[in-house]
């Protein structure tokens, strides 16, 4: 029923977590099968991967590595896509995880609800210093295009998708360095039956990372091209608060500091 796609890229210090919160999934009835996609990595993350595999036999479960060369997250999931063989597919993000319930329960509702065509659930956000809050996904009201325009609401670990959707609207963007999955979302929506999970399935840790300056900028150019791109769905008004919110977000502003003085920003 359900395809797992897992991209990594030197993930060495969360992949082995990732992998075992698949791993330790319970009382699930249908097979699934676990992508997982090393995007070009120089560390040991593959090896981890491997064991990780190699130490957690299911009949349940079927897992397999892809090796590729380093083009970036969307490039991966893609290939994960084209490689999926059944017709859900959920992502996992490497230093994200599941909750040991997530699969048993998204299996029941996606058979319940079969009008519906992505499900989501909520998200716990853990703080550097253990701080914790719950992420509330999938609430919008009035026209899903306009209002996923103004907010994205859909977090990408948390988001399971049928296949064919993607497949018939083009995959991820890979010509963008960052917000990939969020373009996404933005050109599917039209076509979009969110059905919303009220529970908390998964977590995402704030971390120690080594972000770079440059993909500041690159997120920066990559919101403006987004926003522009999908300006139809918005009012004028709207279109121009858009650019407006992210000129002053001065993600911009951290990439030329980082890159003209030769130092990183860090972030989760």
């Amino acid at each position: 029923m359900i395809s797992i796609i897992c991209p990594f890229y030197n993930s060495e210090n969360h992949i082995t977590r990732t992998c075992k919160s698949i791993y330790s999934q319970k009382n699930f009835n249908s097979k699934i099968e676990v992508i997982y996609i090393d995007d070009g990595s120089t560390d040991k993350s593959l090896t981890l991967v491997h064991d990780e595999i190699v130490n957690n036999k299911n009949d349940k479960i079927y897992s397999k590595v892809i090796a590729t060369k380093h083009r970036g997250p969307g490039h991966a999931r893609n290939i994960g896509i084209i490689s999926a063989k059944y017709d859900y597919i959920s992502f996992l993000d490497s230093d994200d995880i599941w909750y040991s319930d997530k699969i048993s329960i998204l299996e029941s509702e996606i058979m319940e609800n079969p009008r519906y065509n992505l499900f989501v659930h909520d998200e716990n956000y853990i703080r550097l210093n253990g701080d914790s809050k719950t992420i509330t996904h999938g609430l919008f009201h009035g026209a899903l295009p306009s209002f996923l325009y103004k907010r994205n609401i859909l977090s990408t670990s948390a988001v399971t998708i049928e296949k064919a959707l993607i497949i018939n609207q083009g995959f991820f963007d890979e010509c963008l360095q960052s917000s990939q999955d969020y373009e996404l979302w933005l050109r599917l929506s039209k076509d979009l039956k969110i059905f919303k999970i009220n529970k908390v399935l998964g977590e995402y840790r704030e971390h120690e990372g080594s972000i770079t300056s440059k993909y500041y900028l690159y997120r920066f150019i990559d919101q403006v091209k987004i926003a522009t791109r999908y300006r139809h769905y918005v009012t004028v008004r709207t279109y121009i608060y858009k650019l407006l919110k992210i000129i002053l977000s001065k993600q911009w502003v951290y990439g030329l500091k980082g890159i003209l003085t030769g130092t990183k920003s860090h972030n989760h």
